[in-house]
């Protein structure tokens, strides 16, 4: 049974999932059945994506490179199913050589 979205503040709780691809296909599909009629909730999908762009944008251009990496090693560690760029950890904190292979028992 689909579950049809009919207000608005539906749209923007699933928008994250959504931007990101990570919104289950048939959920995707009723969004995008919402926003093929909502111009409101399609002109606040088009705002949301370009924040999200210009703020990722101005950070990468702020942000120190001890301070990405720092960032990106910590996230890493702490969040799981984060992952992050090999440009963002090349400079950054490894893994000793010992922690890398089998364990010997």
């Amino acid at each position: 049974m689909t579950n049809q979205i009919h207000h608005c503040k539906d749209c923007v709780d699933l928008l994250g999932d959504y931007i990101e691809g990570t919104l289950p296909q048939e959920r995707a599909k009723e969004l995008e059945d919402h926003l093929s009629l909502c111009p409101p909730c399609i002109t606040f999908v088009r705002t949301y994506r370009a924040t999200r762009k210009i703020c990722r944008h101005a950070l990468e251009k702020d942000m120190p490179d001890e301070l990405v990496n720092s960032l990106s090693a910590f996230l890493a560690k702490h969040v799981p199913g984060f992952s992050c760029s090999k440009s963002d950890t090349a400079s950054g904190p490894q893994a000793p050589a010992a922690d890398a292979g089998p364990k010997k028992v």
